[in-house]
């Protein structure tokens, strides 16, 4: 009977179930289709751009002249040179940075990818809460009954029914609650999947995630995008320096020129040019000092990455191990029991040998261990997003 009621309520509530929906469908989903991967995305496209205008040397200049005058006309060209290894040093600059903008992408998908986990669980939970609240329910209905017909027969007070009437009450606002989370976790999820927000979601329920060895966890995250984003930062600006210093060189400018002479300036003649921009000892040196500084920064930034780096993924990693064990302790023993005591208190209340009050106790401590129990399995879940998160790659897969 507690099933069909249990049933009941959910296609009362108008719950629309849609295909279901894996773990791993949803994942791969949010990491290419989450709206906030476009930035990151296009950051990167940007990086590409300017590697490849790194590449280009500047434009020829073309110029003519004439005038009454020897020389009567001029036709040349002018092309300006780079420093010797300037342009070696802001292709190289670029390249690192486009190759830096990669991984900054791949630590955004696996930012996706983590709080895709945590939605996905969120509606898993939503959901169960749901059907414990319709259990619960359906329990105070049914103790309800009991109570009107130990009432009917003088077999107890009418306080008695009021309980179970409040009860019954009570339990009806519990799960009406249950149902605007659910409509809520399935709006988040559907937006982090891009898809709209009234779209139905069915989530499998998964097993709890396994405790990968913490020496494999650290090996992990010391290659993680995060990490290498920062290591190829420092490279870039080592590189932006370099690049800053050889500009202070003298930058040649050489041209060709065709002059003509003479009575209509029948006569031309060849002529080459060559300029040199030369940097006075002490003035413009803005760019070298702003390159050092940030070279700086990109290495103080690196190694505060490292240390947190490394703090978290020791400190996720034990959250996660008292998470799994707490989860295990609630399947193996306090769920089975509170099972037992539930219809053991329901029994002994229908044929009048314990009061009210014991009842309501037993059925609220049911209700609030099968709650903890749902928390327990979202927090493992949760912690094991936290702890990829901090790896940047995926820890579940093979």
């Amino acid at each position: 009977m507690p099933s069909r009621v249990i049933t009941l309520l959910l296609l009362w509530g108008g719950s629309a179930l849609g295909e279901p929906l894996t773990l791993r469908s949803a994942l791969l989903e949010a990491t290419s289709q989450a709206p906030a991967l476009a930035q990151a995305r296009a950051r990167e496209a940007v990086a590409r751009g300017e590697e490849e205008l790194a590449r280009t040397f500047s434009p020829l200049t073309l110029f003519v002249g004439g005038g009454g005058n020897d020389p009567r006309w001029t036709v040349g060209l002018t092309q300006r040179l780079p420093a010797p290894g300037a342009r070696a040093a802001r292709v190289l600059a670029a390249e690192l940075t486009a190759r830096g903008a990669a991984d900054e992408r791949r630590a955004s998908e696996a930012t996706a990818r983590a709080d895709a986990r945590r939605a996905y669980f969120s509606l898993v939970r939503a959901r169960q809460l749901l059907e414990t609240s319709a259990r619960a329910l359906a329990l105070a209905r049914e103790s309800e009954a009991a109570a009107v017909l130990l009432f009917e027969t003088g077999a107890a007070p009418e306080l008695d029914l009021l309980q179970a009437r409040i009860a019954r009450g009570a339990a009806e606002v519990q799960w009406l609650t249950r149902q605007g989370e659910l409509t809520a976790a399935t709006a988040a999820l559907a937006l982090l999947l891009g898809r709209p927000p009234g779209a139905a979601l069915e989530p499998v329920d998964a097993p709890p995630p396994g405790l990968p060895p913490l020496e494999a966890v650290l090996a992990v995250g010391a290659r993680s995008p995060a990490a290498e984003a920062r290591q190829v930062e420092v490279s870039a600006a080592e590189a932006t320096l370099r690049a800053s210093r050889r500009e202070r060189w003298p930058a040649p400018t050489v041209g060709v020129f065709v002059e003509g002479d003479g009575p209509g300036g029948r006569s031309a003649f060849l002529r080459g040019a060559l300029d040199l921009d030369l940097a006075l000892p002490g003035l413009g040196r803005g760019e070298t000092v702003r390159a050092a500084a940030s070279l700086e920064l990109a290495r103080a930034r690196q190694n505060e990455e490292q240390r947190s780096r490394w703090t978290e993924l020791v400190s996720r990693h034990a959250r996660l191990s008292a998470a799994l064990a707490g989860l295990a302790r609630y399947a193996e023993e306090i769920l089975p029991a509170v099972e037992k005591t539930e219809g053991m208190a329901l029994e002994s209340y229908r044929v009048g040998r314990s009061p009210r009050v014991a009842l309501n106790a037993a059925l609220q401590t049911a209700t609030e261990m099968r709650t903890q129990a749902i928390e327990a399995a979202f927090a493992a879940q949760s912690a094991f997003a936290d702890l990829e998160l901090a790896a940047g790659v995926p820890l579940d897969e093979p």
